[in-house]
């Protein structure tokens, strides 16, 4: 007799074991460049288990973000873009590309700054003139849109040109080869120790104070058929936000990620995109966004009413 109840133990382990790796979804993911604290959500979601929790075993694809983003998952190669661009996305969608917005990711602009040399004449954007040249990551992107918004507004002429990742503008600009480039916080060390300058913020940008910048996205057809499993992922990636402002521990490793120390790192978080920044379950000003893209040239007309409904439904449906 104990030997059929020892048999029938390690069976009902055998399916316990089984039925919970099958609950495990696996997911492919495109993101920009996890070299800031603020595009860091999904790699520390994936290093300290928050979509493990969920049950999901997340492959993650770095890109140099936008466009970059926006194509993987237009093209399946991927099943969701995270922080990209909603400028870039609404062209998409315009377009009829298979990709579908899925929640907000950042709402504001004031992850962002631009900089110069420190011996450079430019002082602000009101300076930057024709034939200077000033840089954003990748055509879609959420740099694109605030520096476009920061070019309208102070009715400067000069050339807007992709550099990539902040490492690679930093380069360009140390070299010579940009005028201006982007960057997100915290402050380069070479700022700190006056031989770059700061000469704007994204929050500068009025226009865009309450609009979102930055969402989520997925392949249309991966939505359709999954909607559980990325309603699952929205909500690891949002643990994995509250987690950065209140677990100290959380933020610690963080910064281990980015190379920042935990005091530089809080400072970002307080001084430059507070915890509402983040949040993913409405979509700020969408009107103003399109309007904006429509200036842009990134769409040719405001999307029709029915597709507006469809990104708010989506984002209201699926939030975490």
């Amino acid at each position: 007799m104990s030997k059929i109840l020892k048999t029938l133990c390690i069976a009902v382990v055998g399916v316990l074991a089984a039925a919970s790796s099958q609950a495990q979804d696996a997911i492919r993911v495109a993101g920009p460049h996890p070299t800031a604290l603020t595009t860091i959500t999904a790699r520390v979601a994936q290093e300290l288990g928050f979509f493990e929790k969920e049950n999901l075993v997340v492959d993650m694809l770095w890109t140099q973000g936008g466009s970059d983003v926006l194509q993987a998952v237009i093209s399946g190669s991927v099943d969701i873009g995270i922080e990209t661009g909603l400028g870039g996305v609404l062209s998409a969608i315009e377009k009829g590309a298979p990709i579908e917005v899925i929640s907000s990711q950042m709402t504001g602009a004031g992850e962002f700054y631009w900089y110069v040399k420190a011996d450079s004449d430019i002082q602000s954007f009101a300076d930057l003139q024709d034939g200077e040249t000033v840089s954003f990551s990748r055509p879609g992107a959420s740099s694109e849109t605030i520096l476009n918004a920061l070019l309208a507004q102070s009715g400067a002429k000069a050339t807007p040109v992709s550099s990539g990742s902040p490492p690679e503008t930093l380069t360009q600009v140390m070299s010579g080869q940009i005028d201006v480039g982007w960057g997100a916080p915290p402050a380069y060390p070479e700022i700190k120790d006056g031989r770059l300058r700061i000469i704007g913020r994204g929050n500068d940008a009025t226009v865009l104070a309450g609009q979102t910048t930055r969402v989520n996205v997925a392949n249309a057809a991966y939505l359709e058929a999954n909607k559980d499993t990325v309603r699952r992922f929205l909500r690891a990636m949002n643990a994995t936000l509250d987690a950065l402002y209140t677990d100290p521990e959380v933020l610690a490793k963080a910064a281990e990620f980015v190379k920042l120390d935990v005091a530089d790192a809080r400072s970002v978080l307080t001084d430059f995109v507070p915890r509402e920044a983040f949040t993913m379950n409405k979509l700020g000003d969408l009107e103003g966004s399109m309007q904006q893209a429509v200036e842009n040239k990134q769409l040719s007309a405001p999307l029709s009413a029915e597709a507006q409904e469809k990104i708010n439904k989506n984002i209201a449906d699926l939030a975490p």
